[in-house]
């Protein structure tokens, strides 16, 4: 099984400093459809716009429509810190969302169940992660103790360097870490975006992790202090394959195109 996994394109109408948002998300959706027409899940895990305007939705709406992607690959789409749920839910309305009107959902694909989590709350670039939606996972994780869960969410739900300089991450830590704990078993890997940056590893048990955005990548930050750093890092998305026995989660620097392959000969 191959899935995509996008974060972060921050679509917007004009540029931001001065790199054109729709035209990087355009460009990664062709090298999606190029080289991973055979994909079987395509994921964005939020912050699909940059102010969360109406016109914005619009523009991703019909980068969408008139991009190539086949119809298997229509892409999951995700809450992020930048997004306005009510403009997302009206403009993109066949997203689906839970009985407390979050943007959150599972699709189910064989013996994995991927749930795609809601961790917006507005006025703040912090993620959220109430009681009500912590109540829909448990739930969900109850019902399907034969599934292998896969955890799509925008926010990291622990600190990617020093805890003291994790300022916009999920705050819930200990409640979501609980969860985890409790369904680790069940649990294969987390995906998130939010941070800009590539990074995985293992937490809980449970492996994880997160491309850097369409738009603007940033650097790693291993200061105490609360900082962000661009560097004109290459802009990504990850693709995973995904098998019985294994997870390699592979990076794809988009704007890359020309590829000088080595020519070998197998005997």
């Amino acid at each position: 099984m191959k899935i995509i996994h996008l974060s972060d394109p921050h679509i917007d109408p004009n540029l931001l400093d001065n790199i054109d948002s729709q035209e990087r998300f355009k460009l990664a959706l062709n090298h999606i459809v190029k080289n991973h027409f055979d994909a079987n899940l395509f994921v964005i895990t939020g912050d699909l716009t940059h102010f969360g305007k109406d016109e914005s939705y619009l523009i991703l709406k019909d980068i969408l429509v008139e991009s190539d992607l086949p119809e298997h690959l229509s892409p999951k789409l995700m809450i992020g810190n930048h997004d306005n749920r009510e403009n997302l839910k009206n403009s993109l309305s066949h997203i689906p969302r839970d009985e407390n009107g979050f943007i959150q959902y599972y699709t189910d694909i064989k013996d994995k169940k991927f749930i795609f989590l809601d961790t917006n709350l507005s006025g703040t670039d912090k993620g959220h992660f109430c009681k009500q939606r912590q109540q829909w996972l448990i739930n969900i994780l109850e019902e399907s103790p034969e599934k292998k869960i896969y955890l799509f969410m925008h926010h990291n739900p622990l600190p990617t360097g020093h805890i003291k300089s994790d300022e916009i991450g999920l705050q819930q830590k200990e409640e979501f870490k609980n969860i985890l704990i409790k369904y680790k078993e069940s649990i294969k890997h987390i995906f998130f975006g939010h941070q800009h940056i590539t990074t995985s590893g293992k937490y809980l048990g449970i492996t994880f992790s997160s491309p850097r955005s369409t738009w603007s990548p940033l650097i790693p930050n291993f200061s105490e202090t609360f900082r962000l750093g661009t560097a004109y890092t290459d802009p990504n998305y990850n693709v995973i394959l995904l098998q019985n026995d294994s997870l390699i989660v592979h990076s794809e620097d988009f704007l890359k195109t020309n590829v000088n392959w080595l020519d070998y000969t197998v005997k």
